[in-house]
């Protein structure tokens, strides 16, 4: 049993009991000796501001919420044990690192309290924690940064299934065009985002690099929906040498070696 565990353990068995629980009880319910049951009361009243006191006349712990008028003790909405927050951070230092800046102002906030508890919350239970998000990397090769901003307006039409018009410079003829488009599917291919959508001025599904797209600006009327089957149809091959629906079957051979390693 790990130590958030416990923590939830104490915290039911305490929600629960009528009267002071005693030491023995508390063992018996975390399954832990008595240090470790002392521990567990002295984080949670740090850590957590849990009001457990002691009875000395019962000779038990409980919950002195101060009356019958005051508001319970309860653990924190947000629950994580120390796997998941550490799972949480590397999870946001990865995208970090896909574009730095893209989903900051989202969840800094979020994750800032979380980063601040974390050496508390996970002592002892994961060596040199500061090093979390320093052990997994990306490496990106001809990455081309996204306006932050035109990302956060086409995540938001995307979204709202709101139609977007843009002004896009596409590099074929190195020129500015101005397009009406319903937002399809956000891809991050090969270190760069696109933006999978109908063009209303071609009147057909495109990939726009998110790049090449600037300004952005919303339309009142409801983005045009694109059956799932089609759009894969469309763009299974388009991320690579070939775009479009296959036109054609080509068959390989593959010696008896090299077919073990064939996905």
């Amino acid at each position: 049993m790990d130590r958030f565990e416990r923590i939830f353990r104490l915290h039911r068995a305490l929600t629960g009991a009528r009267v002071p629980l005693s030491r023995k009880a508390l063992e018996a319910e975390l399954e832990s000796n008595r240090s470790t049951v002392k521990r567990t009361i002295e984080d949670m009243r740090n850590f957590l501001n849990a009001p457990i006191t002691y009875n000395r006349a019962q000779g038990g712990y409980f919950y002195d919420t101060g009356g019958p008028n005051h508001v319970r003790f309860d653990l924190p909405g947000l629950w994580f044990d120390s796997d998941e927050l550490v799972a949480l951070l590397t999870s946001h230092t990865l995208l970090s690192r896909i574009q730095p800046g893209l989903l900051d102002a989202y969840i800094q906030p979020f994750l800032s309290r979380i980063e601040s508890q974390l050496p508390k919350l996970i002592r002892g239970t994961v060596p040199n924690w500061q090093q979390i998000t320093q052990r997994v990397r990306i490496l990106q090769q001809a990455a081309r940064p996204a306006p932050v901003e035109s990302f956060q307006q086409i995540v938001g039409a995307l979204i709202r299934r709101q139609r977007l018009k843009i002004l896009y410079h596409g590099r074929e003829r190195d020129k500015n065009t101005e397009r009406v488009v319903s937002p399809q599917r956000l891809i991050y291919y090969r270190d760069n985002w696109y933006l999978d959508a109908w063009c209303h001025l071609r009147e057909g599904l495109r990939s726009f690099a998110l790049d090449r797209i600037h300004p952005v600006k919303y339309e009142s009327q409801t983005a045009l929906d694109i059956p799932p089957e089609q759009l894969d149809a469309h763009y299974t091959a388009a991320y690579g040498i070939f775009a479009g629906p296959a036109t054609a079957t080509a068959h390989l051979r593959f010696t008896a070696h090299a077919a073990k390693w064939i996905a």
